[in-house]
């Protein structure tokens, strides 16, 4: 062997050990970000109403899903110029990381428009999805998408979110709103400002069935809109699977499994407002099955997402003021919480709201009776008798696990959540 080979030869090894000592400390100390970033978003996601929610479906020793959780914190929610806020203000904190006034989207009060979680993840090359079991086109999902200053208009948001650039996955209610025949234009097929025309020009496949969403393809990339229940999603009575009332469950696995083929990993929110809108009409038993089947998604997330992700779960705003009322027996659940207590006294009660006596369905007309009616078995009082329960000042839960939801202890803002997230990017 010639001195010349013999010296390049140990100059490759040389770099060989060079690049593999490299490699191994940029293995072991280089900040890497997670995988999957998924986030959860909830009203109602106080101590007070989820001790309720345990004890409805489980009784003293039961436990969510969500109480697995490491980390937690409390976190003010105040808006840019109310101290309790709305869901649209809410939703902005969380998905933009600023204050904006009530009402808004996404633009501050110096009218600057701001990008959102998917938007930015978006630009960092992951897929995003966004779940809902409300309506596409409602505040809390529009707030990744979407820059305005009347969340109510929902045919600018639906504009918006036409004109957008697809997000990879999107599945929650609504379809009606996409629909041009159900507002009368009987030339809705051929309109080129059909909402439908305009996706499928984008690529966009629609699809309508939980079958459908099953079926597609999951190693291609090719955007995806299911429009599944012409209004919000509705509460199933069944397990996961059934393809004719999908749970946020079903949903969540579904866009996991389309979302993990990239490479450079995804971002998912999973937004249930509908808790919001049962409290809204005192309506305990309901809420407290959206709870229980946010929580079930949570755990389909955990199991389906891996270690290598990050996953929050937090509330948004308070609803209703709903307390659990007297001392229960430890094996106490279901109707038991519900109905009148051990004591004589209903079990639940509201601070607003138009509560409902017993064998009557919690609606608007009751709080317009000039007599209260008397209290039934499973009535639930409030204390001021209104239409629809009003928002309550009260700081949110926000719970966490995986890389970087080592920040989230302590009292935080919603905004702190944004830039957690953020990070996570």
């Amino acid at each position: 062997m010639t001195m010349q080979l013999r010296n390049r030869l140990i100059a490759l090894v040389c770099l060989i050990l060079f690049l593999g000592v490299g490699a191994g400390l940029f293995l072991t100390t280089a900040a890497r970000k997670p995988f999957a970033v998924i986030l959860f978003i909830a009203d109602n996601i106080s101590p007070s109403v989820l001790t309720s929610a345990r004890l409805f479906a489980s009784g003293g020793d039961g436990r969510l899903q969500m109480e697995d959780f490491p980390a937690c914190a409390l976190c003010r929610n105040a808006a840019n110029d109310f101290s309790v806020p709305e869901s649209a203000s809410a939703s902005t904190e969380i998905a933009a990381g600023k204050r904006v006034n009530s009402g808004s989207l996404c633009i501050d009060p110096s009218g600057l428009k701001l990008p959102s979680l998917l938007e930015e993840a978006s630009s960092k090359g992951r897929y995003t999805g966004l779940v809902t079991s409300g309506p596409i086109t409602g505040a809390t999902a529009a707030a990744y998408y979407a820059k305005t200053l009347n969340a109510g208009n929902t045919q600018d948001v639906l504009y918006q979110f036409c004109s957008h650039p697809p997000f990879d996955f999107v599945a929650g209610g609504g379809a009606l709103d996409f629909d041009p025949s159900s507002k009368g234009n009987a030339n809705h097929k051929e309109d080129k400002k059909n909402p439908l025309n305009q996706l499928n020009e984008k690529g966009v496949v629609v699809l309508h069935t939980m079958t459908e969403l099953e079926k597609q393809p999951f190693w291609t990339r090719v955007p995806i809109l299911g429009l599944l229940a012409p209004g919000p999603l509705p509460l199933p009575n069944f397990s996961e699977g059934d393809p004719n009332t999908p749970t946020l469950a079903d949903l969540v696995r579904v866009a996991i499994t389309h979302l993990q083929s990239n490479r450079h990993g995804y971002m998912l929110v999973v937004d249930d407002p509908m808790v919001a809108s049962a409290s809204a009409l005192n309506d305990a038993e309901t809420m407290f099955g959206r709870l229980l089947a946010f929580d079930r998604a949570v755990a389909t997330a955990r199991r389906y997402a891996g270690e290598n992700s990050l996953i929050i779960v937090t509330g948004r705003e308070n609803i209703g003021g709903l307390q659990l009322n007297g001392y229960p027996f430890l094996r106490d659940k279901g109707v038991a919480i519900l109905a009148l207590n051990n004591q004589g006294i209903p079990s639940l009660c509201w601070s607003t709201g138009p509560g409902f006596p017993a064998e009557k369905t919690p609606d608007t007309t009751v709080a317009k009776k000039t007599n209260p009616p008397a209290v039934g078995i499973l009535s639930q009082p409030s204390a001021y008798r209104l239409g629809s329960a009003a928002g309550v000042a009260g700081d949110v839960l926000t719970l966490g696990s995986g890389q970087g939801s080592e920040k989230i202890r302590g009292f935080l803002d919603l905004t702190d959540i944004h830039r957690i997230l953020k990070e996570g990017l």
